[in-house]
């Protein structure tokens, strides 16, 4: 999320140091050799768009500035979590998606929302309709979970939904107002996980349609915490040049952790990379004796990656961002190359009822 700079965000950001544009660089592409990171093909699977698309167009009672927002952010993704889950099943991409846009949707319009935010957690237990159309719409999806997760994980998504709510509300009553001192390390941590939806994400990395949780929930439960961390923490790697770098977010975590082991924002970015670092390298490690599983968590590793690398919204690429040969990675297609073995008759259509739904996306501010 981007607040305006407030006089105490100066401040706090004057004391941390800055992060200039090519210490960014070096940072991001010691980070990316460490991981063993390379660029997969830059082919999007654009099938995934229109059900994705067209399950956002079809919710009730939605005002419609916000039904074409979430629509367009659908599209795009859409073609996102295809890249990241390449493994999965297509129904089971498309529910990815769809959850994934409720999570950037849901954050983009915390504002709009109002009181019925506040009241999502209360409603929820008690079983009342939501206050607001689509958190009411963001429950019924909730109600499907069954469908593409196992009972374990399905549960954790319920718990990491209501803490996400919770942490929009925590970010925008007290953004500005948070100052952890120098000492209180496990703040950063505790407040990431109130913000940051990952727990489903790990699990996604394990669809219940190949990984029955009977069956393999034993094996993966060790990394899924390196996982969480790894979804949470890369994406405060990737996404610090656009809020903090070029951007004024100060209630983040790199910040957090800059505030409260006393380090420069430099020393803390890098101190952040050091430990995502290790959290691949044990999940490689927890998964060394089933290839197949490992094989799939490194797709994701390289597809997560990727997505942020590849999307204009990070700015990254306003840097130069360099692989273990030293050579610049190619960022950004101008028109990304559509996978040859998929036809526009095999779209899936999203139906609500007997009705199915076809929408074109338009980009709204």
């Amino acid at each position: 999320m981007s607040h305006s700079r407030s006089d105490s965000g100066i401040s706090m950001l004057s004391t941390l140091g800055d992060v200039s544009k090519e210490e960014y660089g070096k940072i991001l592409s010691k980070f990316l050799k460490d991981v063993d990171f390379y660029m997969p093909p830059p082919e999007y699977d654009f099938s995934l768009e229109e059900p994705v698309m067209a399950y956002f167009a079809s919710q009730p009672n939605w005002p419609s500035h916000l039904t074409a927002k979430a629509v367009y952010m659908a599209k795009w993704m859409s073609t996102g979590l295809g890249m990241c889950y390449p493994f999965a099943q297509k129904d089971i991409q498309v529910a990815y998606g769809i959850h994934a846009t409720y999570v950037l949707f849901i954050d983009d319009i915390v504002h709009e929302l109002g009181d019925a935010l506040d009241e999502f957690e209360a409603r929820l237990v008690s079983g009342r309709p939501q206050k607001s159309p689509i958190l009411q719409s963001l429950v019924y999806f909730l109600l499907e979970n069954s469908t593409y997760m196992g009972p374990y994980a399905a549960a954790m998504n319920t718990k990491a939904t209501i803490e996400f709510i919770c942490g929009c509300i925590m970010e925008r009553d007290y953004d500005g107002k948070v100052e952890p001192p120098v000492g209180a390390k496990k703040f950063p941590g505790y407040f990431r996980e109130k913000t940051g939806y990952t727990e489903p994400y790990a699990h996604f990395c394990f669809p219940e349609a190949t990984c029955p949780e009977k069956e393999y929930l034993h094996v993966y439960m060790p990394c899924i915490q390196d996982l969480i961390e790894f979804i949470s923490y890369a994406n405060d790697i990737l996404s610090f040049y656009k809020e903090s770098v070029v951007g004024d977010e100060r209630l983040n975590y790199v910040c957090n952790i800059a505030n409260t082991h006393g380090l420069s924002i430099s020393d803390a970015l890098k101190l952040v990379c050091e430990n995502v670092t290790e959290n691949v390298l044990t999940v490689r490690k927890v998964l060394e004796h089933y290839p197949e599983m490992r094989d799939s968590v490194d797709e994701f590793f390289r597809g997560y990656i990727a997505w942020y690398l590849n999307q204009k919204r990070y700015k990254l690429t306003d840097i130069e961002v360099k692989d273990s040969q030293g050579k610049l990675y190619e960022l950004t297609p101008a028109e990304p190359k559509v996978l040859e073995d998929k036809r526009p008759e095999e779209v899936v259509v999203a139906k609500l009822g007997e009705n199915s739904v076809r929408v074109t996306a338009v980009e709204v501010s």
